[in-house]
């Protein structure tokens, strides 16, 4: 039965109260401090040779980008073993986050990894970040400082695993006001026209698209929004599911039972659902109880209810809001504020500049947050409930007025997969290299990949 919630699995919870265990987003190294190369990981290490290097954003390390605009790849698992690592499943799957044995380390805010007491020796060296993975086979000498090149520390683009490279499978609803494949196409996954549009051809299509009213790519299609979200079996095969911002020319399939279920069982099986502004409905008519919208846009908590695992469709809200911008974007959460402070490149306002990460302009918002909601997602083996805590990842006000509210929310639903919902969404307009919110998008495309801590509910 569908969404029968049991405890099969317990990893560390994190946190316990009088009223249920709460799950936890602590990446791994929150605790650890001080450069990857100086924690304590893995077994005692007795070699005398070094690695280190420098793990960048696929289409975005020196020489893919104007010198000083590149970016990098924060909490890299970075590993050197004598066999090639398992293969990533190809389709959706539940990845619980394990200790990792052996030589290895996690990239810093700025991607730097070292690590060091290599025995001398031939190696796979694999850098991962959710289900992007570069493997490639090194050797290193005793007593040697082995630079890692760009080639090999530079997360790919296509997806060709018999050549060390892994990129998560993807299918993006196109939409009419979020063209969120040009960030795609602008980490090479695909091709961007010299204004920065997505342009499919020429043979790196790593996307498929399904039609919610946007861009036609003709000969690129694979159906309809309602094909894919009507189809488990057709979702199961992607790990992340885009549904950028659109009008509401598919949301009818919403008002399907079945289809509200497999969206729920997607995520539940460990798929990421990343859903901008105007096709909110996806995320909140589906889940209603973790984000509660602006009045006549929020789909509120009493029209989905747990333990019966039904919807009364009637309450359903349409998440179509008004326009506004932050002039005051915050970046709240402690390893993305670190990562964006300092970067450089173009502007969401024009012109380029280096990033404050405390305080950016961010366009193009049509909903507003009013609260994020602590929410019951079931129950473990001893009876317990289990709640989850949404976390806003950037923060800014309406228009420079009153408080700041949520603009990026991620929530875990139970199971092993991640919702993420964004107010804003790419900058209206073409444009070369990313904006401070669409670095933002990247960093969590990038996040919303990585192992399930905590309880997991199947």
């Amino acid at each position: 039965m569908r969404f029968l919630l049991s405890l099969t699995l317990t990893l560390g919870l994190l946190g316990c109260g009088d009223d249920g265990r709460r799950v936890s987003r602590d990446t791994p190294t929150t605790d650890m401090g001080g450069d990857p190369g100086d924690r304590d990981f893995g077994p005692p290490r007795s070699g005398n040779a070094t690695i280190y290097g420098q793990v960048w954003a696929p289409g975005n390390a020196p020489g893919m980008v104007p010198a000083g605009h590149e970016i990098p790849i924060f909490d890299a698992l970075v590993r050197l073993t004598v066999d090639r690592v398992p293969a990533i499943p190809a389709g959706v799957y539940c990845e619980s986050c394990q200790d990792v044995g052996g030589w290895y380390s996690r990239s810093d805010h700025d991607g730097n990894f070292r690590i060091d007491n290599v025995v001398g020796g031939r190696y796979w060296l694999t850098i991962e970040k959710g289900q992007f993975r570069i493997e490639r086979l090194i050797e290193i000498a005793e007593f040697d400082e082995y630079a890692a090149p760009a080639e090999a520390t530079t997360l790919p683009s296509v997806h060709d695993p018999d050549s060390g490279s892994w990129v998560p499978r993807i299918a993006v609803a196109t939409g009419i006001h979020d063209s969120l494949e040009d960030v795609l196409g602008k980490m090479s996954i695909g091709d961007v026209d010299g204004s920065g549009s997505y342009a499919v051809g020429a043979g790196t299509d790593q996307i498929d698209f399904y039609d919610n009213g946007g861009a036609d790519f003709s000969g690129h299609m694979e159906g309809t929004l309602t094909d894919l979200v009507s189809d488990l079996g057709r979702m199961m095969q992607y790990h992340v599911i885009f549904i950028p911002c659109a009008s509401a020319g598919h949301t009818s399939a919403l008002q399907d039972s079945a289809v509200l279920d497999n969206i729920r069982e997607y995520v539940q099986m460990g798929g990421k659902l990343y859903v901008t502004d105007w096709s909110g409905e996806w995320m909140d008519n589906v889940f209603p109880s973790f984000i509660e919208l602006g009045a006549g846009e929020d789909t509120p908590a009493a029209a989905y209810d747990l333990e019966s695992n039904t919807w009364n469709t009637s309450l359903f809200g349409d998440a179509d809001g008004s326009l506004y911008s932050s002039p005051d974007g915050e970046a709240v959460n402690t390893d993305l504020h670190a990562w964006l402070d300092g970067q450089s490149g173009p502007l969401a306002e024009g012109g380029t500049g280096t990033f404050n990460a405390s305080y950016f302009d961010v366009v193009d918002s049509w909903n507003v947050v009013e609260n994020l909601e602590r929410t019951l997602i079931g129950y473990d083996d001893e009876g317990l409930p289990v709640y989850d805590d949404p976390e806003a990842w950037v923060i800014g006000s309406v228009n420079g007025s009153g408080a700041k509210k949520p603009l990026t929310v991620t929530f875990e639903p139970g199971g092993c997969g991640r919702v993420l919902y964004s107010t804003y969404h790419t900058t209206g307009t073409p444009h070369d290299g990313l904006v401070p919110q669409e670095r933002v998008l990247l960093y969590l495309i990038m996040e919303i990949g990585i192992c399930k801590t905590g309880p997991i509910l199947i």
